[in-house]
Formats: C-alpha cells, sequence, structure tokens
C-alpha cells in the first residue's frame, strides 16, 4: 500500500513536504540517505552527468531465481526503479512509465546498451516466481528488464545504502496480529546507473524524456 499525498519530485526541483501522519518520521529519517546534492541538480541537457555515487556490491536473486550481484549491472546503463507486486496504485504507474521506455528503445539498446531493472522492496512476499508473473504482466522483455528479490536485509541495504532510495515497512495502528498489518514506504523516482555501476542521476518517472535522453548520453560514448 503506497500512502496518498505525496509524489516524488526530479532532480531538477526540491522535494515538497511530507504529509505528516504516524509512520513518516521513520521514512522521512531513511529519505535522508538521498546525497541532498543529487536533489538540486538540473537535468538541463549538459556535456556530462555528475557522479553521484558508486553502487556496492550487493547480492539479490533475480525473477529466475539466479544470482544477481553488482557485477551484473556492469557493461550497460540502467533505468532502475522500486516496486512491491501487492501495490495497487503507485507501483503498477511505475511499471507503466518503464514499459513506455522500453518501448521507445531502438534495437541497439534493446540488443544490451540500456536495460532496465525493478527492485522489490517488499521481498518477504515477492519471491522470484511473484516477480516473473509480474514482469509478464506488464510485458518486460527478457533479459532486458529484470526484477530483483532477496533477504530483506540486503534488499534494504541495496535499495537506502546503494541506490539511495528511501524504503520501510510501517506498522498500521490497530491493526489486526493475524494480518500483515504494515503498509510499504518507498522512493517513486527512477535511478540511472552508467556502464561502470555508478548513480548519474534521480528522475521524476512523469518526465520520462529526461531520463530517456541521459541514458543515451551515457551510451553515445566520451560522457560516461
Amino acid at each position: 500500500m503506497q500512502p496518498q499525498g505525496t509524489q516524488e519530485t526530479s532532480a531538477a526541483a526540491i522535494p515538497g513536504r511530507l504529509v505528516i501522519h504516524p509512520g513518516w518520521v521513520l521514512f522521512a529519517g531513511l529519505a535522508l540517505a538521498v546525497p541532498m546534492g543529487a536533489l538540486l541538480l538540473r537535468q538541463a541537457v549538459r556535456p556530462e552527468l555528475p557522479v553521484l555515487a558508486t553502487l556496492p556490491q550487493f547480492s539479490l536473486l533475480d525473477e529466475s531465481g539466479k544470482r544477481f550481484t553488482r557485477d551484473d549491472l556492469l557493461g550497460k546503463v540502467w533505468v532502475a526503479d522500486f516496486v512491491f507486486t501487492s501495490c495497487a496504485d503507485a507501483c503498477p504507474k511505475l511499471q507503466g512509465k518503464l514499459r513506455g521506455l522500453q518501448d521507445r528503445l531502438i534495437p541497439p539498446e534493446q540488443g544490451g546498451q540500456i536495460a532496465l531493472l525493478s527492485i522489490s522492496v517488499d521481498p518477504e512476499r515477492d519471491t522470484p516466481e511473484k516477480l516473473r508473473q509480474y514482469a509478464q504482466a506488464f510485458g518486460a522483455r527478457p533479459g532486458m528488464w529484470r526484477y530483483l528479490t532477496g533477504e530483506q536485509k540486503e534488499v534494504e541495504r541495496t535499495v537506502v545504502q546503494g541506490f539511495h532510495t528511501a524504503m520501510a515497512r510501517i506498522p498500521v495502528p490497530g491493526g489486526d496480529s493475524h494480518a500483515e498489518a504494515f503498509d510499504i514506504m518507498h522512493g517513486e523516482r527512477l535511478v540511472l546507473v552508467d556502464r561502470l555501476g555508478r548513480i548519474r542521476g534521480f528522475y521524476d518517472a512523469d518526465d520520462p524524456d529526461a531520463v530517456l535522453r541521459d541514458a543515451r548520453l551515457l551510451t553515445s560514448g566520451g560522457r560516461g
């Protein structure tokens, strides 16, 4: 369940205020893992994209159940988002945006220059099998659009410390003790990663032109 009343912003704008309700204090604390400088960067056309961070080593599972590490990112430009399969609002919208990007890639890009990555922020429930079904539902092309899950701690470390994107499980006050009484909060920005495993930008999913433009900059030579 994605909380209402918040919207992600592009790297070109300062984020708006979070709506204060139970759980947001924790979520806001995790959000501080995002480099503040990155939030102020302008995404205008420029000769180079700044290196914002380098992804650490991580070890997760892809939608086929195979091990997927940081080394598997190397050699391609990636656009990543963060979702979970039981989300009924924000996540399907994010997946729709990535599907739109997938459909706009030209054959050389589809052949390995640019790839898409979706990481589950609900790894305890999102098994590789669930992610495989989810990928099929959104028309993800095998090998080009990958889905990751894994141990909860490793996913949290990868998402928060690696991709500098907030995620948190927030208990629902007064929830049924026999039910899964928690909300999942997570960042909704797209993250651009270069061929060396470095983060080069954060983007509003409603501005696919910006992330696609910069992904192409990183594949054009001399800027990656």
